[in-house]
């Protein structure tokens, strides 16, 4: 299975990052960056093309600042450790050889995790459902309209590696897969806040295993201690991090303050934020900036949640209720600005469930063929947008 899924994991990868170089590519050349006349100079002979930062833009900088300076500057304690850990110790080879070094291994890195995350996710599919479904599924991943998102140096293709890897071990149930799960778990939280919620599928998946499975009366107590143990190192990445700054920074919380007076993202409760949405869809003309982008957040907002709610009795009990929490908990903290649900649409890629019921649909042609149509193009707009330095999410 393993050799199917390598070759599977390929095809989609290779397709899906051609696709998105090519469009980059014709961006560059052919359209001006946001508030230039003329389009980039590719042909030029400095230390580091400048098609070649086509990609540097929001929190890709940061990342990449983060990782050369550390936490320098205090507005980024917002930004967890591990994955600008990753670069700077992954772009090691790099680094001082060219400018932008660490820019460019968060690239390399977005994109080695996200083929290792098709892998995984491949045999994760398979064996909780089929191999067609898990074919369709890697396909719907790698052009959903925001998969821009797994190509550049954002913690998305790790953080969706991650995830799928302790499904995957959670499946499996064995001793040692329950204390790798929990250890993975920890990382998880290194890398974004949301790494605790994972916790969720371990518990679901020990009850089962420990018991409801009719093997449980052949498993004893020291193993049963033992095997929930490790749920324990899902929170002790956040306390890391907390211990971590406490001790340079003075503050253990700093990262909340920060991300509250800086990135103006706050903890409300989840009617508050549908309400900030109904009022600011009216606040402004329709065919306004503000109007149009919000009312495009709030549908790739609602087309993912919607999904899931319609086919959830589809998925597994632990799938659907670590799509639920992940949903909740984004949804709870809203952007306290006139875009509400600003970057939700990035948040929310991470949850493989919701292609899992896409591959479901896409038994039916016609869902499948709309798929096609419209996936690829629209993941192709978003990838011009973005590139041309024009907010995405």
């Amino acid at each position: 299975m393993f050799r199917t899924a390598l070759k599977e994991a390929t095809w989609v990868f290779v397709f899906s990052r051609f696709t998105i170089l090519l469009v980059s590519y014709i961006c560059v050349v052919l359209l001006p960056m946001s508030g230039q006349i003329l389009p980039l100079n590719c042909t030029s002979h400095i230390p580091l093309n400048p098609c070649v930062l086509a990609w540097y833009h929001y929190d890709a900088i940061v990342y990449s600042i983060v990782a050369d300076k550390g936490y320098a500057s205090t507005p980024d304690v917002s930004f967890f450790p591990l994955w600008p850990l990753l670069i700077h110790y992954g772009g090691l080879p790099l680094a001082g050889r060219f400018p932008f070094s660490s820019y460019v291994t968060g690239l390399l890195l977005a994109n080695i995790c996200f083929y290792f995350a098709l892998v995984l996710l491949y045999c994760l599919l398979n064996e909780d459902f089929d191999a067609s479904l898990a074919k369709k599924a890697l396909f719907y991943l790698a052009f959903y309209p925001y998969a821009l998102f797994f190509f550049v140096g954002y913690t998305e293709s790790f953080f969706l590696l991650l995830s799928v890897a302790i499904f995957l071990l959670l499946r499996r149930g064995k001793m040692l897969d329950w204390w790798f799960a929990g250890g993975i778990g920890f990382l998880a939280a290194l890398t974004r806040s949301t790494g605790v919620l994972l916790s969720i599928p371990f518990i679901i998946m020990y009850v089962r295993h420990f018991w409801v499975a009719e093997k449980r009366d052949q498993t004893s107590w020291l193993q049963k201690i033992a095997a929930l143990v490790p749920i324990t190192l899902f929170p002790m990445g956040i306390v890391a991090y907390i211990i971590y700054l406490g001790y340079t920074k003075g503050n253990p919380f700093i990262f909340q303050v920060e991300e509250a007076s800086n990135w103006h993202r706050h903890f409300d409760w989840i009617w508050m934020t549908g309400g900030y949405i109904v009022e600011l869809l009216f606040a402004y003309p329709l065919l306004s900036y503000d109007t149009l982008r919000n009312l495009l957040e709030f549908a790739f907002t609602v087309i993912p949640i919607g999904v899931l709610v319609w086919g959830w009795k589809r998925l597994p009990l632990h799938y659907s209720l670590y799509a639920l929490a992940v949903i909740l908990f984004s949804l709870s903290f809203p952007l306290a600005t006139i875009h509400p649900l600003t970057s939700q649409q990035r948040y929310l890629i991470v949850l493989f469930p919701l292609f899992v019921i896409f591959a479901f649909w896409g038994a039916n042609s016609r869902f499948n063929q709309l798929y096609i149509a419209i996936g690829p193009a629209l993941l192709a707009v978003n990838t011009i947008l973005f590139v041309s330095h024009y907010w995405v999410a």
